[in-house]
């Protein structure tokens, strides 16, 4: 079996275990989010609320625990409830629970959701938070489950592809492109569920907050709360205080604008430290909402917090319109070719011998390496073709900005326990020098991302071919222009290069070699100035007998591209490829 047959049968297999695996949030997420639905849609029916508080516990998880009675009628029988949503937890911010509370002080909790399967169940509040959190549980499946079906599209599209002809096939991109697109889209749909959710509306109340009114308040309790996962132990302040706005008592546990943990209990301790229970000090009430108020209202961690989404969405936007716009690229430089040469006289007389026979680099005969030169009397070239390294070095720059995120995104959680291990005094020798090597990678990918970044301002070498394929024996021209600071250069370079691909098995393995069987430098300067602009004739005459046209088999391909290489001192060199396709004699006449 090829090495071909073995890669797309491996993509195929984990395309399908990942879309299956993927499934399982999209259940969920759909799962959720129908249930959430379901209950919105549960008439609304008024009640009376006799009951609503909520009792204040440090010791309880979460501390905030919402004690509701009321009493409704359906179809002339009276039934109580106590839920206020239809999964009761508590909450951990009172802020979230402040605003029922104020609903109840001013007789505005006048009705309930019953379910009329069951008139026994009933919620006081059908939250439409549950929908939005199963539609975006549902849409982050779906997109992983699009890149498994995505690798399973491009398995079958390698498998179909690999036997037709250099001139004729599809272009190899189409593959990727289908676990491309959903790659990039998980990308984009993080960095804008981030920012719209949660960067954008802090930001709101950061401008809001500018002009909350300054009022006295008075420490209920206060404390260090720790979080333990698998990441390890993160820590918060949490200060539960009380006040008085417009004549009514008010509570609230909110410190700052963004609520969160982090590692080291010191400074959190120190805060703590610094307002005991009992204490007087100042909080910042919102006059329009009074439930809403903060301790402190200055910027802090968060606001380099805000710029957490963009990454993502860089990669993921910026990676769907390098794809768009590679796609439409390629759809423009292909639609003026006509006709491809036959696939049955360019595949005629192969051989599965990789070696060849009698010296032939690709094992056919003579008499099959003159048919295959000759070409087919269907013969059309398109009549010029561009190429432009934009797009090519955008895709290097995306594709590197996501690996090095996805690298050092597993690294960094190993990275954490190591850095906490030290901050405790009880280092972790083994995982310190485990991960060494790993974060060196990183270091490196994150490098390279920059160097990609300094490439995008290279000098950009557009090059025309005209006719757009080259045909052996026939003229071609090749013409050039520079676009940016050619001074910068100090050594340029085009070069056509043909190339021999042979796969073969030893052993069990298989062996792919590649092998230059011709380089043409077509301009080869240290002048600068020649680099700007110019033109020169593409020959290949068969009489040197070992030039072939483009071609491909299972085994076997020939290979024909423009290199262009420019020297930059102090930066990173030019250094583009482009595939081109070189056709067999023309014999009409």
């Amino acid at each position: 079996m090829s090495k071909k047959k073995k890669s797309s049968g491996g993509l195929l297999v984990f395309g399908i275990f990942w879309t299956a695996f993927s499934s399982i949030f999209a259940i969920v997420g759909l799962k959720t989010g129908y249930d959430a639905y379901n209950r919105s849609g549960w008439p609304e029916t008024p009640c009376e609320v006799s009951r609503f508080e909520v009792a204040a516990k440090p010791d309880t998880d979460p501390p905030f625990q919402p004690k509701v009675q009321y009493s409704y009628t359906w179809s002339d029988t009276s039934y109580t409830g106590d839920r206020v949503w239809a999964d009761q937890k508590g909450e951990n911010d009172y802020e979230d629970l402040s605003k029922l509370i104020e609903q109840y002080q001013q007789g505005k909790l006048t009705s309930c959701h019953v379910n009329p399967d069951n008139p026994a169940e009933s919620v006081l509040i059908a939250a439409p938070g549950d929908i939005w959190g199963g539609v975006i549980f549902t849409l982050f499946g779906l997109a992983f489950m699009g890149v498994g079906v995505g690798m399973i599209i491009a398995s079958r599209k390698q498998k179909k592809n690999k036997t037709a002809a250099l001139s004729s096939r599809k272009s190899d991109n189409q593959a990727p492109r289908a676990i491309m697109i959903p790659f990039f889209s998980i990308f984009a749909l993080a960095g804008l569920g981030l920012l719209v959710f949660l960067i954008i509306p802090q930001w709101v109340k950061y401008t809001d907050a500018k002009g909350w009114v300054k009022t006295p308040a008075k420490v209920i309790w206060s404390r260090v709360e720790s979080h333990t996962d698998d990441d390890g132990t993160t820590y918060s302040v949490d200060i539960f205080y009380s006040y008085e706005f417009g004549g009514k008592q008010y509570k609230s546990n909110t410190v700052d604008l963004m609520s969160g943990s982090s590692s080291g209990r010191k400074s959190k301790q120190e805060k703590v430290n610094a307002n005991p229970p009992g204490k007087e000090i100042v909080c910042y009430v919102n006059p329009d909402k009074p439930w809403q108020a903060l301790l402190e209202r200055e910027l802090s961690w968060w606001a380099l917090f805000s710029l957490f989404p963009l990454p993502f969405l860089g990669v993921g936007i910026g990676g769907l319109w390098w794809l768009l716009r590679k796609k439409a690229t390629s759809t423009s430089s292909l639609s003026g070719r006509a006709g491809d040469t036959s696939q049955s006289q360019l595949t005629a007389g192969r051989s599965d011998n990789p070696l060849g026979r009698s010296g032939n680099p690709l094992g056919r005969s003579s008499s099959s390496l003159r048919h295959e030169a000759h070409g087919s009397d269907d013969f059309h070239v398109s009549a010029r073709r561009t190429f432009k390294p934009g797009g090519k070095r955008i895709g290097w720059l995306f594709g590197s900005m996501a690996l090095a995120l996805f690298w050092n995104g597993i690294t960094s959680v190993f990275v954490w326990q190591a850095v906490k291990s030290w901050q405790s005094g009880r280092p972790e020798w083994f995982l310190t020098i485990f991960i060494t090597p790993f974060v060196l990678i990183g270091l490196g990918l994150i490098a390279h991302v920059f160097y990609r970044f300094l490439a995008l301002f290279n000098p950009k070498p557009i090059l025309t071919l005209t006719p757009g394929e080259i045909t052996l024996n026939e003229p071609a021209k090749i013409n050039w222009q520079l676009s940016g600071n050619a001074n910068r250069l100090t050594k340029f370079a085009i070069y056509l290069i043909g190339e021999e691909e042979a796969k073969y098995r030893r052993g069990t393995n298989t062996v792919t070699e590649t092998e230059v069987f011709f380089q043409q430098a077509l301009i080869e300067t240290l002048d600068p100035r020649r680099s700007i602009t110019g033109s020169t004739k593409i020959d290949l005459p068969t009489n040197h007998g070992n030039l072939m046209p483009s071609w491909q088999s299972e085994h076997n391909q020939i290979r024909w591209s423009l290199h262009v290489r420019g020297e930059i001192s102090l930066w990173p060199d030019i250094t583009d490829k482009y595939a081109v396709t070189v056709r067999p004699v023309n014999i009409q006449t």
